[in-house]
């Protein structure tokens, strides 16, 4: 996962990698593993690696929040995300 070749060429923890780009460790760990993310959280990241975020989303799903798809799921699937 690109995520984790960045962060491990930068000799950085996930926790480090959490704290420098304000989420949680989880989200990281979730990033990592190639499992759905939001383009809030995809932005967030690539702002720290200075990078574009079409370069994170290999291998993994991109959540628009404002997207009028998401809008229209239901509330108990959104929260499973």
């Amino acid at each position: 996962m690109i995520v984790r070749r960045l962060r491990a060429k930068r000799n950085w923890s996930q926790e480090q990698l959490a704290d420098f780009s304000g989420l949680s460790v989880r989200t990281i760990q979730r990033v990592e593993n190639g499992q759905k993310a939001s383009l809030e959280t995809l932005k967030c990241i690539a702002a720290v690696f200075e990078v574009e975020v079409s370069t994170l989303t290999e291998g993994i799903t991109v959540i628009d929040k404002n997207s009028e798809d998401w809008q229209r799921l239901p509330w108990w699937f959104k929260g499973n995300l």
